[in-house]
């Protein structure tokens, strides 16, 4: 396995191939010339930010919202009204961050299982990010345009929903939604744009290259197809390095997103920049079903907490980990040891709505344990003599080492022990059995989407599929998960063809940076350029305008939604096996000649 600057996050395997099935080297359709021009390198500039362009990643659990050129949001509001325990007032928004309380809480969201569902909600969270938030008027809204991320399949009833929101109810000048996908595929690129891949191999492929000289390449054969040797102009035998190639997958803006988000986890393969539709895979888990899944544990085990959502999800958020290397039964034989002993075991003090309004972690998880050095066994006394005294002082010795809590515990506080469910809830991604779903864990996931029944064995079908086990790119809240990355790359590994090299990454921050390239597709060029004018470059091309929706809806009254699913499919491009614009014009000048 080799390691990169950022170990936590990049995760890469590498398996033996050869000369066949797309085996790890310079492909033959879709790599730059073994010479570059300092011309080619990425211009480095921060993209100036557009108030006449709002940005809105909507997603299930937050929303983060900004302008055009932003490379962080101005908030992340909750996508959800919240009305604490005993209390009629509604709260909507930043506010409901600021609830003292949570025990109780009664949560609604406007989205269910990843699509919209209560319209009237959604329309109440939209108004708050957008006049008290971003502090822009109604007056001013109808002058601004909105970019938005659309879930993948989302159904036509949404989308109309959606553009009448938006473009009749609030007013905008006009819309375009994108496809999450391609955003982290944006933001990716330009995280990674200063990264130095060009140079030096990776010590896994410089071992096999003693043992095996074609192990983990790829070369162009004398035999090969002449369409493919003209158009990249390369020698017959071109040999690059695994960092290399994985800077090409950048570059060419092709790869696999893999989204585990609050409501879903979808697995969209991207080529080219374009989002492959129709190979998009869906596994009905995310943060959301966790969360549940814990709280029947809880439940079952401690206490009854089907009613604390959020306070389950605070749980969550603080103590869960997914093993990495997989080995759960080595896990489950140290869950299984005294909690004295057991190195999993945490505990969870619950908050009492009096002195603890959010609970937290205890620094022991014998922390105000009867049985430990807390009790007033171990206090010294006037008539202990010598021998006592020294064992009293031996146990509060024994009772500082092991910490008493990160707060200060009261006596009667109750808390949760948490052992063996801190890695169980996790494995449900990878094994939605476990649960009684009969569906696909996200590793699995990612080898459907990428390796599908379609692809042929054309050169150029193996090279696409190459670049995109180079570039897996995870994001969404559940990517925060400590070792999930990880235990991800050891799966997908697995699942790949051996011919492969696979590359597994998380954004730097999952959450937010779907928004970073959602602002930066706005903003910038292929080139990471700022654009003159964004609204004509990139609103006008690829949006839909207020006017147009207005004579458009007129016309289509009387037909059914059909066609207009077929209006809105356009802005996704079917996937093709022949090469696209952007790698002919990045790695061809003569493209016409083919």
């Amino acid at each position: 396995m080799s390691s990169n600057k950022t170990a936590s996050k990049n995760t890469s395997f590498t398996g033996g191939g050869g000369k066949g099935k797309g085996g790890g080297g310079k492909p033959s359709a879709m790599m730059k010339s073994p010479s570059v021009d300092d011309s080619d390198v990425i211009h480095k500039s921060i993209p100036p930010i557009h108030k006449n362009i709002i940005v809105m990643d909507n997603g299930g659990d937050t929303i983060k919202i900004g302008f055009a050129g932003q490379l962080s949001p101005t908030a992340l509001v909750p996508n959800c009204a919240c009305r604490p325990q005993g209390t009629k007032a509604t709260i909507v928004g930043l506010d409901s961050k600021d609830i003292p309380d949570i025990n109780g809480l009664i949560v609604r969201r406007p989205i269910d299982r990843g699509y919209l569902t209560n319209s009237q909600l959604q329309k109440d969270i939209w108004a708050h990010c957008i006049h008290e938030v971003l502090k822009v008027t109604e007056e001013e809204v109808k002058k601004c345009w909105l970019i938005m991320t659309e879930p993948p399949m989302n159904f036509s009833t949404s989308r109309q929903e959606m553009d009448r929101i938006v473009l009749e109810e609030f007013g905008f000048e006009g819309v375009v939604f994108v496809s999450g996908a391609l955003c982290a595929m944006k933001a990716h690129l330009w995280q990674t744009k200063d990264e130095d891949l060009e140079n030096g191999d990776d010590d896994d492929e410089e071992n096999d290259g003693e043992k095996n000289d074609n192990n983990a390449m790829m070369e162009i054969d004398d035999d090969t197809d002449k369409e493919y040797v003209d158009f990249n102009k390369a020698p017959p035998k071109v040999r690059a390095s695994k960092k290399q190639r994985i800077k090409w997958a950048r570059e060419a803006m092709t790869g696999c997103v893999l989204d585990v988000g609050f409501s879903f986890a979808h697995a969209s393969p991207v080529f080219d920049g374009r989002v492959a539709d129709h190979h998009v895979k869906r596994l009905n888990l995310g943060g959301r079903a966790l969360t549940n899944y814990l709280k029947e544990l809880i439940s079952y085990r401690q206490w009854n907490v089907m009613d604390e959502f959020a306070l389950i999800e605070d749980v969550k958020l603080k103590s869960v980990y997914c093993q990495e290397n997989g080995d759960i039964y080595e896990a489950l034989k140290e869950a299984k040891k005294k909690i004295r002993e057991n190195k999993i075991a945490v505990k969870y003090v619950l908050p009492d709505g009096v002195n603890t309004l959010r609970g937290f972690l205890a620094d022991s998880v014998l922390a105000n344990d009867a049985n430990d050095a807390s009790s007033s066994e171990s206090e010294i006394n006037e008539d202990d003599d010598l021998q006592t005294r020294r064992r009293k002082l031996k146990k509060q010795k024994e009772k500082a080492a092991k910490g008493a809590g990160s707060m200060e515990l009261s006596p009667d506080a109750q808390s949760l022990v948490l052992v063996n469910e801190r890695f169980m809830v996790p494995e449900i991604l990878f094994h939605p059995s476990d649960i009684g779903l009969n569906q696909c864990g996200i590793a699995e996931l990612v080898a459907q989407s990428v390796h599908h029944d379609e692809a042929n064995d054309a050169l150029h079908d193996q090279t696409v599929e190459a670049l995109m086990w180079l570039n897996v790119i995870v994001t969404g809240g559940c990517a925060k998960i400590p070792g999930l990355v990880e235990r991800l790359a050891r799966e997908i590994r697995q699942f790949a063809p051996a011919i492969y090299p696979v590359s597994v990454r998380a954004l730097d921050d999952p959450i937010s940076d779907v928004f970073l390239g959602l602002s930066l597709l706005s903003s910038v060029d292929d080139d990471h350029r700022p654009l003159r004018d964004p609204i004509q470059t990139f609103c006008l091309k690829h949006g839909t305008k207020r006017d147009e929706y207005c004579v458009k809806k007129n016309n289509t009254s009387n037909t059914n939604s059909a066609s207009y699913r077929y209006e809105r499919i356009e802005q996704y491009d079917r996937f093709e096996s022949t090469p696209l614009g952007r790698v002919k014009d990045m790695h061809h000048s003569s493209s016409e000649k083919t």
